[in-house]
């Protein structure tokens, strides 16, 4: 009798734990806009939501990945081609000219300062 009461209380609290998760938002969803354009209007959609990774590779075609669709220099984005990857921003060229979707436009790069580095002595040998 106490092993099914057991059972009972474990299954109940498996459905309670299974509901709650499935009312949380997934966080790497795009956002709804993305889905509510035409497939035509997926240029339109980048400008306003940006880019999300730059993947560059020295030698090869620089990549981006702009509102969840993967895109390389040279292949197109709705009515753009893609012309330029660049850790600061991505070129687009189209018929209605030429469009730049910065990276990062709300963050400046500055570099570190290097500073000469202190040599630690340990074991030193005297005689």
């Amino acid at each position: 009798m106490m092993g099914r009461d057991l059972l009972a209380v474990f299954l109940a609290g498996l459905v309670g734990s299974s509901l709650a998760v499935a009312q949380v938002p997934d966080p790497t969803r795009p956002p709804a806009a993305v889905f509510d354009q035409e497939v035509g209007a997926t240029a339109a959609v980048a400008a306003k939501s940006g880019v999300q990774t730059v993947i560059l590779r020295p030698g090869g075609k620089s990549a981006a990945v702009i509102n969840g669709q993967y895109v390389e220099e040279g292949d197109k984005l709705g009515d753009k081609r893609v012309l330029k990857i660049s850790e600061k921003e991505v070129v687009l060229i189209g018929e209605s000219g030429r469009e730049v979707i910065e990276t990062t436009p709300a963050i400046e790069k500055v570099p570190t300062k290097k500073t000469g580095a202190k040599r630690r002595m340990t074991g030193t040998t005297q005689k």
